[in-house]
């Protein structure tokens, strides 16, 4: 297995060894990938109410796992385990009549992990613009994720 297939099957085992997200480091950590940016860009999108968790200009990636499940016509859409996406949030900023990305506020991270059946199959993460976790409330990240229950709790589709 060349080295970075070991490298990411080392990290979902990581992911796989707690049910509980644990800080980063830690067994059951879920990482933010280094290389995210070079995975592809799968959409972007402006969450606009400033009282919605989830504000802010969204710039969503998805691994290789999780983009052949994304572009699949399958149903019942299920992601396999270890398929990861990162979405990149930013201040909502409006320049010259357009809607721009501004100063990045933080990076999430949603990780399938069959064995994490308290949050749907999922494993949540968020880490601030320099990569240090922030501490999130698992549940309700797999709460409202809920809503997208026929696609395997994921929101995203795939922007031709």
């Amino acid at each position: 297995m060349p080295r970075p297939a070991r490298l990411a099957a080392a990290l979902v085992a990581l992911a796989a060894a707690s049910p509980a997200l644990a800080p980063a480091g830690e067994p059951g950590a879920v990482a933010l990938p280094r290389d995210f940016r070079s995975w592809t860009h799968v959409r972007s999108m402006v969450v606009t109410d400033p009282d919605e968790g989830m504000y802010g200009f969204h710039n969503v990636y998805a691994d290789r796992a999780a983009l052949r499940t994304l572009r699949s016509d399958r149903k019942p859409v299920v992601y396999p385990d270890g398929a990861r996406f990162v979405v990149s949030i930013f201040e909502v900023k409006q320049e010259k009549g357009l809607v721009v990305a501004g100063q990045k506020q933080r990076d999430v991270v949603q990780v399938k992990d069959r064995k994490a059946v308290a949050t749907g199959g999922w494993r949540f993460a968020s880490f601030d613009p320099s990569g240090k976790p922030i501490a999130i409330d698992a549940g309700a990240c797999h709460a409202c994720h809920a809503q997208a229950a026929g696609t395997d709790l994921v929101f995203t589709r795939y922007g031709d």
